[in-house]
């Protein structure tokens, strides 16, 4: 994770279109799992821009570990806007602040939209490990490669392959293209158990094209959130894919 350009990062993520609406769908199936989980004491793994903490105040004390200067700078700005403020915001990589966090019993842990950046992935995993407890619900999203505007792309000829890098995936320093096997795979050869995946937010075209046609007002937020419920019909090719899991 070391190796990642975090200065590149924050600048082409902050400029990304569409994001903001994927976001907030990320966001959307964050609050439905909380709903469903114990999260007294909540740890999130890289917060982005709008740290989960903005969301939801159902929690004893939650502890953010972010990297970058940008995402960290804005949660620490942000935190006086929670409405609960039992928050600890801490700026280093996971593996760095790993001996800290190992004192607390995390409840449930948020790795979203963050693994499938990280080089080292064996390495990041074990240090998760190493912190959650054998009761710890652990979820992590990444985008998915058979995401149904991957598969239109394929159809069409654009790439020989659903795990093809495309331009935006090299722009943002995106070292795997996960299908939910290969996710699944990851997780459970380095100690882990699924108790529950799926995908989420059906997205038909890439970023660019679905905030094209935004701007043009051609989709609507009204078809978004349709977009969004049209995974119970279309189950397996949402733009994302998630598992919540435990240590074995």
């Amino acid at each position: 994770m070391s190796n990642r350009d975090l200065l590149d990062y924050q600048e082409q993520y902050s400029k990304q279109p569409y994001e903001k609406y994927q976001v907030a769908f990320r966001k959307r199936k964050l609050l439905d799992l909380l709903s469903k989980n114990n999260h007294s004491n909540l740890l999130e793994i890289g917060c982005g821009l709008e740290s989960i903490f903005l969301d939801v105040a159902s929690y004893d004390h939650i502890t953010v570990v972010e990297p970058a200067d940008l995402f960290y700078d804005k949660a620490v700005a942000d935190k006086a806007h929670a409405k609960n403020k039992n928050i600890t915001i801490i700026k280093a990589l996971l593996e760095d602040a790993a001996e800290k966090l190992k004192k607390n019993k995390f409840d449930l842990i948020l790795l979203s939209s963050l693994l499938h950046e990280i080089p080292e992935q064996n390495k990041f995993l074990s240090t998760l490990h190493s912190i959650a407890s054998n009761e710890t619900v652990i979820h992590v999203n990444v985008p998915n490669a058979k995401s149904f505007h991957r598969l239109l792309a394929v159809e069409m000829g654009l790439i020989p392959s659903v795990f093809q890098k495309s331009e935006s995936n090299i722009q943002f320093q995106q070292h795997t293209i996960f299908d939910l096997d290969l996710l699944t795979s990851t997780v459970e050869k380095n100690g882990f158990k699924v108790i529950e995946s799926g995908s989420y937010s059906f997205k038909p075209f890439t970023h660019q094209q679905m905030q094209n046609m935004i701007d043009a007002k051609f989709i609507s937020d009204e078809i978004l959130d349709g977009f969004y419920k049209m995974e119970k019909y279309l189950q397996g090719i949402g733009s994302e894919i998630y598992v919540n899991i435990q240590k074995r």
